[in-house]
C-alpha cells in the first residue's frame, strides 16, 4: 500500500526508517528539496548518487538553494575513459582524495553533511581507509621543516611541480619558500622558512600572488590515489609479474620501478595495494543513501563500457604495451553494488507516481509543463504559449512563477522578464530568469508555513535566479522554520 505524506511527523518516519523506500512523485529538483529535509532530520553524513556529473552539479545547486545550512562535499568519478592511456586530471584526483581523507578521519556525527557522487564514481574501488587516514603531511608555525623531505612527500603522493602554483595538487620550491595548493583548499598556501624553521604560513591569491590570510598550521593530504612509496612499488612489481608475466620493455613497468609517475598508472591501482575498498566502506553505519531515478541505468551503461574497453585492450596486440587488469579488480559488479547498498538505509527517487507497494511513499509533487510540443513547432510563439498557459492557471486560482532563458543568455532573460509588458502578460506571476523555460504552479491561497506554495517544485541545472531566491528566502525566513516539511498539494 502506498503511503502519502500529510504532516511533518511523516518526514521523520521516512528519514529514520531502515531499509529501502521508494519515494515517488519526486521529480528532479523536488528531490533536492526532499533530500535536504531528510538530511536535516537525520543529521550526520548522507549520500546522494546522481546518474552523472552534470546531474550531480545540478543537484548540488538545488541543494544549496533549498538547504543552505547543509555542508556539501563531492566525490567525482575519474574524468577519463576506462582503460585509457591517460589517468584522471590532477583537479579530479585532488578532489577525490580530499573527500576520502575527510571521511577516513571522521566527521561530526550530528552536523548535516551531504556527499554527492555519481554512479560511475561509486563503482570504482579506492585505497583503504586506514591508508588514506594516516597519509598526509602536517606542520605548524615554529616547527622544523626539511625541504628535501617535503619534496619527497610531494613526489610520493602525486603533487606536481610547477613554476607558479595555480591549481590543486601543484607545488613550487624557491629557496626557503614553498608554495603548494592542497587538495580541498580554496586557495594555495605559502610556507616561509628561516633556515629549517617554519616562520609563517600564509594563504595567497593565485592570480595576484598577494597574501590573503595568516595560518598557524597546514595539513597536506595526498593528491593521487596511487602512492609511490617503496612498499607500493614493490607490490606493483610483484602484482604485475603475477598477472602478466615478464614485463619485457613495458614502459609502465620501467617507470614505476624507477619511482616515476607515468600518465595513466591509476588504471593499475589494485596492483599498488594489498587490497582495495569502496566508497561504501568510508561511510558511517547510519548513513542514508539517496539514489537518482536513473542511477541504475547509468551504472549498467558504465559497466558495459568497462567490459567493452577491457575486451578491446585484451584482444589488442601486446606490442601496444597495454596490459589491462581484470575489471572486477578495479570496479564493482552489479551484485556487489546491490549488496553494499542493502547495508544502508536508502531512498530511491522516482519522478512519477506509482502504486502497489508497501515500501512506496508518495511525495505529492509533479513535473511542471516543459512546452516540448510548442518547442517542436517553428510556427508557435513559445512566449505566447507560455502566457496563455499562465493565464489559464491564474484563472483556475493558481499562483504562477515563470523562469526564462532567452537566446542562451541569462542576462537577456533577466531583461526580458523585467519588461512591464511581459509582467502584464503574466498576471499574478513571479518572473525570474533561468534555464528550462518551465512554469512552476502553486495554489493562490495563503499556504501553510511549510507548504510547497512558498517554494518552487522543480529545479534545473542553471544559476539560480537572484530575485526568485531572495524572495523565497525572505518568505521562508518569515514563515517557516528550517526543519519545515512541504504538505502535498490538495
Amino acid at each position: 500500500m502506498t503511503t502519502t505524506l500529510t504532516s511533518p511527523s511523516d518526514l521523520k518516519r521516512v528519514a529514520q526508517a531502515p531499509g529501502r523506500l521508494e519515494l515517488t512523485g519526486a521529480p528532479e529538483g523536488f528531490d533536492a528539496l526532499v533530500m535536504g529535509d531528510l538530511v536535516r532530520a537525520r543529521g550526520g553524513v548522507s549520500v546522494f548518487v546522481a546518474r552523472d556529473g552534470s546531474r550531480a552539479s545540478a543537484f548540488m545547486d538545488a541543494m544549496a538553494f533549498f538547504a543552505p545550512e547543509t555542508e556539501l562535499i563531492q566525490f567525482p568519478a575519474w574524468d577519463c575513459l576506462p582503460y585509457d592511456r591517460v589517468g584522471p586530471s590532477a583537479t579530479i584526483s585532488a578532489q577525490r582524495m580530499a573527500t576520502l581523507t575527510r571521511l577516513a578521519r571522521g566527521m561530526d556525527p550530528k552536523a548535516p553533511v551531504l556527499l554527492v557522487t555519481t554512479a560511475a564514481a561509486l563503482l570504482q574501488r579506492v585505497p583503504t581507509r586506514a591508508l588514506v587516514g594516516r597519509a598526509g603531511y602536517s606542520a605548524k608555525v615554529g616547527a622544523s621543516v626539511d625541504i628535501a623531505q617535503v619534496e619527497r612527500y610531494f613526489a610520493v603522493n602525486g603533487y606536481h611541480r610547477a613554476s607558479t602554483v595555480s591549481d590543486h595538487g601543484e607545488f613550487a620550491v624557491r629557496g626557503g619558500v614553498i608554495d603548494v595548493f592542497p587538495p580541498g583548499a580554496e586557495e594555495p598556501v605559502r610556507l616561509d622558512l628561516f633556515g629549517d624553521i617554519l616562520e609563517s604560513i600564509r594563504g595567497f591569491d593565485r592570480e595576484t600572488q598577494r597574501s590573503t590570510r595568516q595560518l598557524t598550521a597546514i595539513d597536506l593530504p595526498p593528491v593521487s590515489e596511487a602512492l609511490l612509496d617503496a612498499d607500493a612499488i614493490s607490490r606493483f612489481r610483484n602484482g604485475y609479474l603475477a598477472s602478466f608475466g615478464a614485463p619485457g620493455d613495458d614502459p609502465l613497468y620501467a617507470a614505476v620501478t624507477d619511482g616515476v609517475r607515468r600518465a595513466g598508472l591509476e588504471h593499475w591501482l589494485p596492483l599498488f595495494y594489498e587490497r582495495m575498498e569502496t566508497l561504501f566502506d568510508y561511510l558511517p553505519a547510519g548513513a542514508l543513501i539517496g539514489v537518482d531515478h536513473l542511477a541504475a541505468e547509468a551504472r549498467d551503461e558504465r559497466l558495459a563500457m568497462i567490459a567493452d574497453a577491457f575486451e578491446a585492450r585484451d584482444q589488442a596486440d601486446r606490442k601496444a604495451h597495454y596490459r589491462a587488469i581484470a575489471p572486477d579488480l578495479l570496479y564493482l559488479s552489479t551484485d556487489e553494488w546491490g549488496g553494499y547498498l542493502d547495508h544502508f538505509a536508502s531512498r530511491h527517487f522516482e519522478p512519477l507516481h506509482r502504486e502497489g507497494g508497501e515500501q512506496i511513499v508518495d511525495m505529492g509533487a509533479k513535473l511542471g509543463r516543459s512546452f516540448s510540443a510548442e518547442r517542436a513547432q517553428d510556427s508557435v510563439n513559445l512566449f505566447e504559449a507560455t502566457a496563455d498557459h499562465a493565464k489559464r492557471l491564474a484563472a483556475a486560482g493558481k499562483r504562477v512563477a515563470v523562469r526564462f532563458l532567452v537566446g542562451g543568455f541569462v542576462g537577456a532573460a533577466e531583461r526580458h522578464a523585467r519588461r512591464p509588458r511581459h509582467a502584464r502578460r503574466f498576471p499574478g506571476a513571479l518572473l525570474a530568469s533561468g534555464q528550462g523555460g518551465r512554469s512552476e504552479e502553486a495554489p493562490a491561497r495563503d499556504p501553510a508555513p511549510w507548504s510547497t506554495a512558498s517554494r518552487p517544485r522543480t529545479w534545473r541545472s542553471s544559476p539560480r535566479p537572484t530575485s526568485w531566491a531572495t524572495a523565497w528566502r525572505a518568505r521562508a525566513a518569515a514563515a517557516a522554520p528550517p526543519t519545515s516539511w512541504p504538505r502535498p498539494p490538495p
